[in-house]
């Protein structure tokens, strides 16, 4: 969003409207140029998103990003799966690939067979949590336009 007021002035007057906003207390940090947005605390669950936000000087004007993201700890959970399944996948393969080629038998290849499918699986379980976190992203954005509403260019 294209807001109407230099960067250091749209940072004062955001940090202001947080402050504030009762229904907002306790449910986002910021510093400097950013800040966060989070889901209130009893709507929370392990598919909920934040909103990151940050200003930009655009001249005499301020850019505001921002983009939403799961908690770093359930983003951390799903690459560490992603990483060490996709492992065995590639090392299962090339295990299984020399054995076949040594005309042995080729029961490294239980990595691939094993490790697709679960690959998959993961991706299917983090589309499902983008689908739950739908609507709590449009209520943070929601949020978000109130505050800004009369900011804007």
């Amino acid at each position: 969003m294209e807001l109407a007021h230099p960067r250091q002035v749209a940072i004062e007057m955001l940090r202001d409207r947080f402050a504030r906003d009762a229904s907002l207390a306790g449910r986002w940090r910021g510093r400097d140029r950013w800040a966060e947005l989070y889901v209130r605390e009893t709507e929370r669950r392990v598919w909920s998103p934040y909103l990151s936000i940050r200003l930009d000087e655009n001249g005499d004007r301020t850019t505001l990003f921002g983009r939403f993201a799961p908690h770093p700890e359930v983003w951390t959970f799903f690459m560490f799966l992603y990483f060490a399944v996709a492992f065995l996948t590639v090392f299962g393969s090339i295990f299984g690939y020399v054995q076949w080629a040594s005309e042995e038998p080729a029961w490294g290849l239980w990595g691939l067979w094993i490790g697709a499918p679960i690959l998959l699986g993961l991706h299917g379980v983090s589309a499902l949590g983008q689908l739950l976190g739908q609507s709590q992203m449009v209520e943070l954005r929601t949020e978000l336009r109130r505050l800004v509403d009369d900011m804007k260019a």
